[in-house]
């Protein structure tokens, strides 16, 4: 678990390596399995004439799994090799993000390989052949796993939160640091997981906080709440955020049922959800799902109700812009459906979005809303890696120390900075964002509410993970 004397004894052994690489000591520390190798990486050479050379002296790295001296398929030629695996869904419930999720990956790195890397020395890699389909489930997660965790230095996406927490003895074990995509709020706890983003439940209570004042305002009552969630960490978690908003709003939750994905043997109609808002409507329908439920429940429910059909807010990975080409399409663009989100959707003014759009665009892919996710959620690794580089220990180990360490992490405009280093009441993040339908917007989705923390989440003690 995370703890401030942890990150305290992090930060030493983090100074300590630095003073040691300055020193350029000759003497090769010798560790257990896995054999750790060192290597000097060289600054690069001052050209300028007219200004005296300010590089810092060689340096040595140490390294033991995932690195190599040897270039990256295709990478820079003077410059060595940081693998990183990948724990996606390609077969379950989120099959359709998958391919935005690891191509905003890949395309991060390298428009980061295109600059200077990894301290000018490495570039960085997510090869085809270390991306598994985990298909959603948490066995055959931790299967795969295994199956590469001897050739990458940490995981870029470990897609799924009981997946992940499946998995949490293993990298534990390897002192494997992972971007998780999911955003329980138990991540704050564990130091193996490098998250981003506003966790399922802060994003919940202000979505409630946001509704219980801006449905008022447009003459619609809000005094009870229907709840349609997966039944896992990622429904209990956002579901443990409403509940709490509610009760701090005066709102009923009149009733909460659990959704099948159709991936996992479910209803691909959803007959029975659409069956219980239309049998007993509340003001507002909460969607923990993914984009697949999303379209059935709103356009069957709508189908069915018209004008009479409730108001819905869809957790972030319950929308997908595909769906405005689906049969639902007329029901989402007559606004009854809002997204509440941990970062501003796809037209959102930051140096961060131009960087993704134009890396998408180079690639003449369509604009989605997963391919945010998919590149935001690199900013915490390279923080870490760049902090091991710059103590000197690119091992795995050095890269765990690195992550505990790190006091700011900056997102280039798309979410505020943020601190991993010190107790989660403090360095959480909790603002979020709400969306609706925009024909203008590229992903049918635009920002009507920027970063806001609610009054439900301003006052919450966090001390443990709402849900799961």
């Amino acid at each position: 678990m995370r703890s401030s004397n942890r990150k305290a004894l992090a930060w030493v052994a983090v100074l300590s390596l630095v003073m040691a690489a300055c020193a350029q000591e000759a003497e090769t520390t010798t560790t257990a399995a896995p054999a750790t190798t060192v290597t000097t990486a060289a600054p690069t050479p001052d050209t300028t004439e007219a200004t005296p050379d300010t590089t810092m002296p060689d340096m040595t790295i140490a390294t033991d799994i995932g690195v190599t001296e040897e270039p990256c398929p295709g990478g820079n030629p003077d410059r060595g090799c940081i693998y990183l695996g990948v724990l996606t869904d390609e077969s379950g419930p989120f099959q359709a993000a998958a391919p935005a999720l690891y191509g905003a990956q890949q395309l991060f790195w390298g428009t980061v390989n295109a600059g200077d890397g990894i301290g000018g020395a490495y570039d960085v890699a997510l090869p085809e052949e270390l991306k598994k389909d985990t298909a959603y489930q948490p066995d055959k997660f931790v299967a795969d796993y295994n199956q590469i965790a001897g050739e990458v230095a940490a995981v870029a996406q470990s897609l799924g939160t009981s997946q992940s927490i499946a998995a949490m003895a293993d990298y534990q074990r390897d002192h494997t640091v992972a971007a998780p995509m999911s955003w329980w709020s138990g991540w704050s706890f564990e130091d193996n997981i490098i998250e981003f983003g506003t966790n399922y439940c802060f994003e919940a209570m202000n979505a409630v906080d946001w509704a219980a004042g801006a449905f008022p305002a447009q003459s619609r009552e809000l005094a009870t709440i229907g709840i349609l969630a997966i039944p896992n960490d990622y429904g209990a978690d956002y579901s443990a955020g409403v509940k709490l908003a509610a009760e701090a709003n005066g709102i009923e939750i009149a009733w909460e049922q659990a959704v099948i994905p159709a991936s996992a043997g479910g209803d691909p109609t959803q007959t029975e959800a659409v069956a219980k808002i239309v049998g007993d409507a509340p003001d507002l329908v909460i969607l923990v799902v993914g984009p697949s439920e999303t379209a059935a429940i709103v356009g069957g429910a709508a189908a069915q109700m018209g004008a009479t059909v409730p108001l819905f807010i869809g957790a972030a990975p319950s929308w997908n812009s595909a769906l405005l080409a689906s049969p639902a399409a007329p029901a989402f663009q007559a606004g009854i459906f809002f997204q509440s989100s941990f970062v501003p959707g796809w037209d959102t003014d930051s140096v961060g979005h131009a960087k993704m759009r134009a890396a998408v665009e180079s690639i003449s892919q369509p604009p989605n809303d997963f391919w945010i996710s998919g590149w935001v959620s690199q900013y915490g690794l390279k923080a870490a890696l760049e902090g091991a580089y710059a103590a000197g220990d690119l091992t795995k180990a050095g890269i765990e120390a690195a992550a505990w360490a790190l006091e700011t992490v900056d997102y280039e405009g798309m979410m505020p900075e943020r601190s991993f280093a010190g107790d989660a009441n403090d360095i959480t993040p909790r603002e979020a964002v709400i969306g609706a339908y925009s024909a203008d917007a590229s992903t049918g989705i635009a920002t009507i509410q920027d970063f806001f923390v609610g009054p439900t989440a301003s006052a919450y003690e966090f001390t443990e993970a709402c849900g799961g």
